[in-house]
Protein backbone atom coordinates (compact mmCIF):
# COMPACT_ATOMS: atom_id res chain seq x y z
CA UNK A 1 0.00 0.00 0.00
CA UNK A 2 2.56 2.22 0.99
CA UNK A 3 4.42 2.09 -2.27
CA UNK A 4 1.32 2.64 -4.02
CA UNK A 5 0.86 5.57 -2.57
CA UNK A 6 4.40 7.14 -3.20
CA UNK A 7 3.93 6.39 -6.79
CA UNK A 8 0.61 8.47 -6.61
CA UNK A 9 2.18 11.44 -5.01
CA UNK A 10 5.51 11.05 -7.65
CA UNK A 11 3.14 11.10 -10.32
CA UNK A 12 1.15 14.11 -8.62
CA UNK A 13 4.55 15.82 -7.84
CA UNK A 14 5.50 15.28 -11.84
CA UNK A 15 2.39 16.80 -13.13
CA UNK A 16 3.01 19.68 -11.04
CA UNK A 17 6.61 20.67 -12.12
CA UNK A 18 5.61 19.65 -15.47
CA UNK A 19 3.04 22.64 -15.44
CA UNK A 20 5.86 24.73 -14.29
CA UNK A 21 9.03 23.70 -17.02
CA UNK A 22 7.41 21.30 -19.52
CA UNK A 23 10.78 22.02 -21.38
CA UNK A 24 12.95 20.63 -19.25
CA UNK A 25 10.77 17.44 -18.08
CA UNK A 26 9.66 17.05 -21.80
CA UNK A 27 6.76 14.49 -20.84
CA UNK A 28 3.28 14.58 -20.96
CA UNK A 29 3.09 11.84 -18.23
CA UNK A 30 5.90 9.85 -16.48
CA UNK A 31 6.48 6.82 -18.21
CA UNK A 32 4.77 3.84 -18.31
CA UNK A 33 5.85 0.56 -16.37
CA UNK A 34 5.71 -1.49 -20.01
CA UNK A 35 8.09 1.51 -21.12
CA UNK A 36 10.13 1.57 -17.91
CA UNK A 37 10.42 -2.69 -17.84
CA UNK A 38 11.55 -2.38 -21.66
CA UNK A 39 15.02 0.16 -20.50
CA UNK A 40 15.12 -1.94 -17.03
CA UNK A 41 15.72 -5.37 -19.65
CA UNK A 42 19.05 -3.87 -20.79
CA UNK A 43 20.29 -1.34 -18.13
CA UNK A 44 21.87 -3.88 -16.70
CA UNK A 45 25.09 -5.07 -18.10
CA UNK A 46 26.50 -7.35 -14.76
CA UNK A 47 25.63 -7.68 -10.52
CA UNK A 48 27.96 -5.11 -9.88
CA UNK A 49 28.53 -2.20 -12.07
CA UNK A 50 26.48 1.24 -10.84
CA UNK A 51 23.83 1.96 -13.36
CA UNK A 52 23.18 5.81 -13.86
CA UNK A 53 19.66 7.09 -14.66
CA UNK A 54 19.43 10.78 -16.02
CA UNK A 55 16.22 12.40 -15.43
CA UNK A 56 14.82 10.41 -12.29
CA UNK A 57 11.04 12.41 -12.23
CA UNK A 58 8.49 10.63 -10.77
CA UNK A 59 10.67 7.41 -10.33
CA UNK A 60 8.74 5.22 -12.24
CA UNK A 61 12.15 3.95 -14.28
CA UNK A 62 13.87 3.85 -10.82
CA UNK A 63 11.24 1.54 -9.46
CA UNK A 64 11.03 -0.39 -12.62
CA UNK A 65 14.87 -1.15 -12.29
CA UNK A 66 14.85 -2.14 -8.55
CA UNK A 67 11.18 -4.43 -9.15
CA UNK A 68 14.21 -6.09 -12.45
CA UNK A 69 16.33 -7.10 -9.80
CA UNK A 70 18.76 -4.75 -9.62
CA UNK A 71 20.17 -3.74 -5.92
CA UNK A 72 19.05 -0.27 -4.91
CA UNK A 73 23.09 0.75 -3.85
CA UNK A 74 23.88 0.24 -7.30
CA UNK A 75 21.82 2.78 -9.01
CA UNK A 76 22.61 6.32 -9.14
CA UNK A 77 19.56 8.59 -9.76
CA UNK A 78 20.52 12.58 -11.22
CA UNK A 79 17.63 15.02 -10.87
CA UNK A 80 18.25 18.61 -11.96
CA UNK A 81 14.53 19.39 -10.47
CA UNK A 82 15.08 20.25 -6.58
CA UNK A 83 11.65 19.48 -5.40
CA UNK A 84 11.41 16.15 -7.46
CA UNK A 85 15.29 14.69 -6.48
CA UNK A 86 14.05 15.76 -2.10
CA UNK A 87 10.96 13.83 -3.06
CA UNK A 88 12.76 10.65 -4.77
CA UNK A 89 15.37 10.73 -1.90
CA UNK A 90 12.48 10.05 0.70
CA UNK A 91 10.62 7.71 -2.13
CA UNK A 92 13.58 5.45 -2.62
CA UNK A 93 15.38 3.98 0.31
CA UNK A 94 18.62 2.51 -1.11
CA UNK A 95 19.10 4.43 -3.68
CA UNK A 96 21.79 7.37 -4.05
CA UNK A 97 19.72 10.43 -5.15
CA UNK A 98 22.03 13.49 -6.59
CA UNK A 99 20.09 16.76 -7.45
CA UNK A 100 22.78 18.35 -10.00
CA UNK A 101 23.31 18.96 -13.67
CA UNK A 102 23.74 15.26 -16.10
CA UNK A 103 26.56 17.96 -17.77
CA UNK A 104 28.48 17.22 -14.61
CA UNK A 105 28.77 13.61 -13.68
CA UNK A 106 32.63 13.82 -13.30
CA UNK A 107 31.89 16.18 -10.62
CA UNK A 108 28.82 15.35 -9.00
CA UNK A 109 29.15 11.71 -9.19
CA UNK A 110 31.02 9.52 -6.03
CA UNK A 111 34.57 9.50 -7.02
CA UNK A 112 34.67 5.74 -6.55
CA UNK A 113 32.35 4.86 -9.06
CA UNK A 114 33.94 7.42 -12.17
CA UNK A 115 34.93 4.75 -14.71
CA UNK A 116 32.92 1.89 -13.82
CA UNK A 117 29.45 2.82 -14.58
CA UNK A 118 28.49 0.39 -17.74
CA UNK A 119 25.00 1.65 -18.07
CA UNK A 120 23.82 5.00 -18.06
CA UNK A 121 19.73 5.23 -18.88
CA UNK A 122 18.18 8.65 -19.98
CA UNK A 123 14.74 10.00 -19.55
CA UNK A 124 16.23 13.86 -20.24
CA UNK A 125 14.12 15.56 -23.07
CA UNK A 126 17.44 15.77 -25.45
CA UNK A 127 15.15 17.31 -28.50
CA UNK A 128 14.51 19.83 -26.09
CA UNK A 129 17.66 21.22 -25.39
CA UNK A 130 20.69 23.42 -27.15
CA UNK A 131 23.19 20.91 -29.06
CA UNK A 132 26.17 22.47 -26.74
CA UNK A 133 23.86 21.09 -23.95
CA UNK A 134 23.01 17.77 -25.20
CA UNK A 135 27.36 17.43 -26.52
CA UNK A 136 27.71 18.41 -22.64
CA UNK A 137 25.63 15.43 -21.46
CA UNK A 138 26.51 12.61 -23.64
CA UNK A 139 30.18 13.70 -23.01
CA UNK A 140 29.58 13.39 -19.56
CA UNK A 141 28.33 10.48 -19.88
CA UNK A 142 31.20 8.11 -21.52
CA UNK A 143 33.78 9.81 -19.01
CA UNK A 144 32.03 8.38 -16.59
CA UNK A 145 31.82 4.85 -18.01
CA UNK A 146 33.99 1.73 -18.77
CA UNK A 147 34.74 1.55 -22.77
CA UNK A 148 32.21 -0.55 -23.31
CA UNK A 149 29.57 1.07 -21.43
CA UNK A 150 26.14 2.01 -23.34
CA UNK A 151 23.97 5.38 -22.99
CA UNK A 152 20.22 4.15 -23.22
CA UNK A 153 17.57 6.83 -24.21
CA UNK A 154 13.66 6.82 -24.76
CA UNK A 155 12.45 8.82 -27.19
CA UNK A 156 8.99 9.86 -28.04
CA UNK A 157 9.97 10.72 -31.92
CA UNK A 158 10.18 7.61 -34.77
CA UNK A 159 13.73 9.06 -35.23
CA UNK A 160 16.71 9.09 -32.58
CA UNK A 161 17.32 12.33 -30.99
CA UNK A 162 21.05 12.04 -30.95
CA UNK A 163 22.73 12.43 -34.10
CA UNK A 164 24.99 9.85 -33.61
CA UNK A 165 27.57 9.97 -36.27
CA UNK A 166 28.04 13.60 -34.78
CA UNK A 167 29.86 12.13 -31.78
CA UNK A 168 31.50 8.93 -33.12
CA UNK A 169 28.82 6.98 -32.02
CA UNK A 170 27.12 3.69 -32.76
CA UNK A 171 23.53 3.11 -32.43
CA UNK A 172 21.17 0.23 -32.26
CA UNK A 173 16.75 0.62 -31.24
CA UNK A 174 16.66 -1.93 -28.55
CA UNK A 175 12.54 -1.32 -29.17
CA UNK A 176 9.70 0.25 -28.75
CA UNK A 177 6.53 0.69 -26.09
CA UNK A 178 2.97 1.31 -27.62
CA UNK A 179 1.28 1.73 -24.29
CA UNK A 180 3.17 4.82 -23.19
CA UNK A 181 1.53 8.02 -23.69
CA UNK A 182 2.93 8.90 -26.13
CA UNK A 183 4.74 6.23 -27.76
CA UNK A 184 7.89 5.80 -26.66
CA UNK A 185 11.60 4.42 -28.40
CA UNK A 186 14.43 3.19 -26.78
CA UNK A 187 17.96 3.52 -28.28
CA UNK A 188 21.41 2.38 -27.48
CA UNK A 189 24.58 4.51 -27.98
CA UNK A 190 28.25 3.03 -27.62
CA UNK A 191 31.42 4.28 -28.85
CA UNK A 192 32.55 3.13 -32.10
Amino acid sequence: MHSHVNRALGTKLFMSRILRNPRQLGAVAPSSRHLCALLARHASADDESPIVELGGGSGALTRALVEAGIKPSRIYVIELDHILANYLKSALPGVTVIQGDAAKLGEILPPDILGKVRRVVSGIPMTNLPESVRRQILESCFKVMTPEGAYLQYTYSPLSSINHKAYQLKKKRLGMSFFNLPPAIVWQYTKE
